[in-house]
C-alpha cells in the first residue's frame, strides 16, 4: 500500500516514486507485478494524472518500471537492482534531496528512525 503523505514537504511524485521502490526493496512489488494505471491510481489518491504520469516516468528512467503503452506499467527485474547497487540510491537521492531543501543531518536521520519504527513495529 502506497503512504502519501498530503501536507509533506516532499512532492507528491517523489513520495510515489520512494513508495514504489521501497515497495520493491521489501518484495512487496516483484519483477512483473503491474502498477495501476496511472488514471486508476490518480483517481485512488486523489491527485492529478500528471502527477502519476511524472511518477511513473521517472521510475521508468531508474530502470525499475517498465511501459508497455497501452498494455501497462510493469516492476523491471529487481534482483538486477540489488545486484547492481541501485538499492543504495534508494535512500540516498532522497537524503540528498532533504539537505538540499535545508535539513540538517539529524533532522534526517529523526525522520528515517521514525519511518522505520512505524513500518517495523
Amino acid at each position: 500500500m502506497l503512504n502519501i503523505k498530503y501536507n509533506s514537504p516532499i512532492p507528491i511524485y517523489e513520495q510515489l516514486i520512494a513508495e514504489i521502490e521501497r515497495m520493491v526493496s521489501i518484495k512487496e512489488l516483484e519483477a512483473g507485478d503491474e502498477l495501476p494505471s496511472i488514471r486508476s491510481l490518480a483517481s485512488q489518491l486523489e491527485i492529478s494524472n500528471n502527477t502519476v504520469a511524472r511518477a511513473y516516468m521517472e521510475l521508468e528512467r531508474k530502470g525499475i518500471v517498465t511501459s508497455n503503452g497501452r498494455k501497462g506499467t510493469f516492476i523491471h527485474e529487481t534482483e538486477s537492482m540489488l545486484e547492481d547497487g541501485k538499492t543504495n540510491k534508494i535512500f540516498k537521492d532522497p537524503i540528498l534531496l532533504l539537505l538540499k531543501k535545508g535539513m540538517e543531518e539529524s533532522e534526517i536521520r529523526n525522520l528515517f528512525n521514525k519511518n522505520m519504527y512505524e513500518i517495523f513495529n
